[in-house]
């Protein structure tokens, strides 16, 4: 196990743990589960850059070096590559440690691209009700 520490460059998007809910009918977490995470940490960054919601349209260099187990702590780091007003670019890294336990094994890393979403509400939609 490595230990990872966060630099001004790498900033933590997303913490969370691996519940019971989180696991398949093989008794393990997806790795779909450790995606799905993954976009949402990423977005994080780009959403403040761009001041409003975003949308992921790349993703490149994605390594999956391992699976959480249930139960552990799931560390999300990301470092912006570049961006101006049309794209954000960064690179996401996983991480898992056991909780109440030293050290992190890393379990994924990326390169996600992100652009400002477009969020269309209708014309005849009633008030409160979005």
């Amino acid at each position: 196990m490595s230990t990872k520490i966060e630099t001004p460059n790498w900033h933590t998007a997303l913490k969370t743990i691996t519940m019971p809910a989180d696991i398949d009918a093989s008794g393990h977490v997806p790795t779909g589960w450790l995606l799905a995470k993954m976009d949402l940490a990423g977005a994080v960054l780009p959403g403040q850059h761009f001041g409003g919601p975003v949308q992921l349209v790349g993703l490149s260099g994605i390594s999956v070096s391992g699976r959480p187990r249930l139960g552990q702590c799931i560390t999300f780091r990301c470092h912006w590559i570049s961006g101006d007003m049309a794209h954000a670019l960064l690179d996401i890294e996983a991480f898992s440690e056991d909780r109440g336990q030293a050290g992190e094994e890393k379990l994924l890393s990326a390169q996600l691209r992100y652009v400002p979403a477009v969020v269309e509400v209708p014309e005849n939609i009633f008030p409160g009700s979005f």
